[in-house]
């Protein structure tokens, strides 16, 4: 039996781009299963390996699914296989390098240091299969002042200067874990960049992601203002984030809300037409205490109807004006439904792109803790005897 998994079947929702690559996914929490859930749906066989009777965290936190599997989990794992697998044992360690030899990718998200004194880092990969990507992710790279302390996505975009742009009074926790899933956005493009580099010159690849790295790269406007400026930028006095009328929410009359979005001047122009207040026009660019004032005459113009009236009133005025939608909203929005990015049973989201003129949407469930450890140990060659005994020796998890 091998373990390479056959190409989609015609019509599958699953991408084939990258079936026939094996990944080892030693992540857990969000950043690396996000990264290999993104390779997982692109095609790649993912073999996640997780500890004996504990596996990932994310399993039970709530709200669970019929079957107590968390809903978070299920989201982040679904085309993926389990390997329950005690990495600390000699030979799980020897399990996993039966793995390594036959594999194309290893991501994991162990702190640094940890792979090493497990004896599974890229140096001891390398030298049983010297092709294979390795990809480590960490909250502060695998060097530096910072390398060995703790850390979750609040200090890493708090230490990357992006929590100060998020409220004008003080800073906000974003609606999405913006470090942890830049990074494994960025871990999976990483992964991609080896791939073709492996696929030219034969060779493996380390990929050291920092996940606050990752939330500095997406600072680049911020950063450039910086250079030009020599101050840091203020988000009460920027544009992009609610220092300006023509780019900001109004809370409409029935307590919801509009986002507008009139960069450009003929828009803004458009705007203030639509809104009976054309002398605004040539304040587009006012200065920031005039921005101020623009915001609270525009917010009472809106708050005198509901966010439906509104959303009539500029229906076909070519406005880049829309709703602020709540998570149902936005999946029941007609545009989402049209393109095909939810599984509409389990609402999860597939990747946001199309090949060949197909939609990617999320296909298969998350694997029960240790529901393919048999399945995995059978193809490399073990006995039915000699997997009961690994079982029973707590080396590997059989699903119950």
């Amino acid at each position: 039996m091998s373990l390479r998994q056959a190409p989609a079947a015609p019509g599958s929702h699953r991408s084939a781009a990258l079936a026939g690559l094996r990944l080892l996914d030693l992540t857990r929490l969000l950043p690396g299963p996000y990264t290999t859930l993104i390779l997982a749906d692109l095609g790649a066989e993912v073999i996640k390996i997780e500890r004996p009777g504990e596996g990932d965290p994310v399993r039970a936190i709530p709200p669970l699914l019929p079957g107590g599997i968390g809903a978070r989990f299920a989201a982040l794992n679904h085309n993926k296989k389990s390997l329950a697998l005690e990495l600390k044992a000699p030979a799980g360690r020897e399990i996993l390098f039966k793995l390594v030899e036959q594999a194309d990718l290893i991501v994991e998200g162990f702190r640094p240091g940890v792979a090493q004194r497990l004896g599974i880092d890229y140096p001891a990969a390398s030298s049983v299969n010297e092709s294979i990507i390795y990809c480590s992710l960490s909250g502060f790279g695998q060097d530096g002042p910072y390398r060995d302390r703790v850390g979750h996505d609040i200090n890493y975009v708090g230490i990357a200067g992006l929590l100060s742009l998020t409220g004008p009074d003080q800073p906000t926790i974003p609606g999405v874990p913006i470090a942890d899933l830049a990074g494994g956005l960025f871990a999976a493009l990483a992964i991609l960049a080896a791939l073709l580099k492996r696929g030219r010159t034969g060779q493996g690849e380390f990929i050291d992601l920092s996940l606050t790295d990752s939330a500095l790269s997406l600072m680049i406007l911020h950063t450039a203002e910086l250079a030009a400026t020599g101050q840091s930028p203020r988000p009460e006095a920027m544009v992009l984030t609610g220092g300006y009328a023509c780019y900001n929410i109004y809370r409409t009359q029935d307590k919801k809300y509009l986002t507008v979005g009139a960069l450009e001047p003929r828009f803004w122009t458009a705007l203030c037409r639509a809104l009976g207040r054309e002398e605004l026009i040539p304040e587009q660019l006012a200065p920031e205490q005039r921005q101020h004032e623009l915001i609270g005459e525009l917010q009472k113009i809106f708050a005198g109807k509901s966010q439906s009236e509104w959303l009539s009133y500029f229906q076909g005025l070519n406005l880049p004006v829309g709703p602020v939608n709540d998570l149902a909203a936005a999946l029941d929005d007609p545009q989402i439904r049209h393109r095909q990015r939810v599984d509409r049973a389990s609402r999860s989201v597939g990747l946001p792109f199309q090949l060949g003129g197909k939609p990617s949407a999320p296909a298969g469930r998350a694997p029960r803790l240790g529901q393919h450890s048999g399945e995995i140990l059978k193809a490399l060659g073990y006995s039915e005897a000699r997997i009961r005994a690994l079982a029973a020796q707590g080396i590997i998890g059989l699903q119950a």
